[in-house]
């Protein structure tokens, strides 16, 4: 129950995966033989299925290493980019700690920053979005589904708010793709991360879109030494990754209305579970997503209920901090008190878990919330 963090390489992808890693190994910028085109093509194939899924244009996907990548070429850019305009960036206080931690580097560097506060479902107050930007503001971030609560922002109207005043804005779709549809027409967001291994693709891999019109979004290479990418990530190129992560949001997409019924009856099996043990459930009301559920069960320390439920997987929050002795920056913002926090847990869905391992794990929760029954 930590699908959230990570998900395994579904069959379907691994089995599209390994003849890149044996059989057809050639370097897609080995443009005289055959072995180089082979390689190219499948890399061109995996293009147009990102492309596809998220309805963009395929000059507009550049492949990387992940969505951290992605987001640190990106902030990193076009803040440098934009420097002509102003120095101010704002971003909301529930950022994955990739964004908020390049962030306070560039704060640090003289950057202005204006950390947008949520309400106690986690959504951003437009008015005070709004009236946060300024002439100066050179980018907004603003993730589209958060990774702690699954809380669904509305990047459409923040984005278009955005881009009337001429500002890039970043959308962190890590925990997205593969649960919300994603139309990429129908929104101004300027660039968007991804994962493969949030879908069931390979970890090491990701994709990253960058708008080329209306607005169009310029970047600076990330690696020099070979122009791959666009000239905007050199090296020689990840193939079997690339091909994953192309079959991988291909399957995602095809499979997401089916897995998205699966994920709602999942989420509410352990949510009626848990109603019986007081628990609060910290979310916004038909703007969260399927496959995330936080949990606070008041007087219960979530560190020890993980320590009396080791046959089971899941988290403290975000599995990038979850080693951490600070109560969640994502709750605190949400106005959760530092006691519940510590009290709180996250649990999130693959639309495979079986009716057994549901029961399961309700039998591991139950026993070690009523030790005495």
């Amino acid at each position: 129950m930590d699908y959230a963090s990570t998900t395994p390489v579904s069959e379907k992808v691994l089995e599209k995966m390994l003849p890149f890693f044996t059989d057809h190994f050639g370097n897609s910028s080995s443009a005289t033989h055959q072995d180089g085109w082979y390689a190219k093509g499948a890399i061109k194939r995996a293009r147009k299925q990102v492309a596809k899924a998220i309805h963009c244009e395929e000059s507009e996907v550049i492949f990387t290493s992940g969505a951290t990548e992605g987001i640190n070429q990106s902030i990193r850019a076009i803040y440098d980019l934009y420097s002509n305009k102003g120095n101010h960036i704002v971003v909301s206080k529930t950022e994955h700690k990739a964004v908020l931690d390049t962030v306070a580097e560039l704060e640090k560097k003289g950057a202005e920053v204006t950390y947008l506060d949520v309400n106690s479902q986690g959504l951003v107050d437009f008015k005070e979005y709004q009236n946060a930007l300024k002439e100066t503001t050179v980018l907004v971030a603003v993730m589209w589904v958060n990774n702690e609560t699954g809380v669904i922002q509305n990047v459409k109207k923040l984005s278009e708010k955005a881009y009337e005043n001429n500002i890039p804005f970043l959308c962190d779709g890590t925990q997205a793709v593969g649960k919300l549809s994603i139309n990429m027409q129908d929104n101004k967001i300027g660039v968007m991360p991804i994962s493969a291994h949030k879908f069931f693709g390979p970890k090491g891999v990701g994709a990253l879109f960058v708008r080329r019109k209306k607005p169009r979004i310029t970047l600076c290479p990330l690696i020099t030494g070979g122009g791959q990418e666009n000239k905007l990530r050199a090296g020689t190129l990840n193939t079997p990754g690339i091909v994953g992560i192309g079959e991988a949001i291909e399957l995602a997409t095809r499979e997401m209305e089916k897995n998205v019924r699966r994920l709602k009856d999942i989420k509410k099996e352990f949510k009626d579970f848990f109603t019986s043990h007081n628990a609060v459930f910290n979310e916004s009301e038909g703007n969260t997503s399927p496959h995330i559920l936080n949990i606070t069960l008041p007087g219960v320390k979530s560190n020890q209920l993980i320590k009396k439920t080791r046959n089971l997987s899941y988290s403290l929050g975000s599995a990038c901090t979850s080693e951490t002795l600070d109560p969640s920056l994502v709750l605190t913002a949400m106005g959760i008190s530092k006691e519940n926090c510590f009290c709180s847990f996250r649990l999130s869905f693959s639309p495979e878990i079986t009716k057994e391992e549901i029961e399961k794990a309700k039998n591991y929760f139950w026993n070690s919330l009523n030790p005495e029954l």
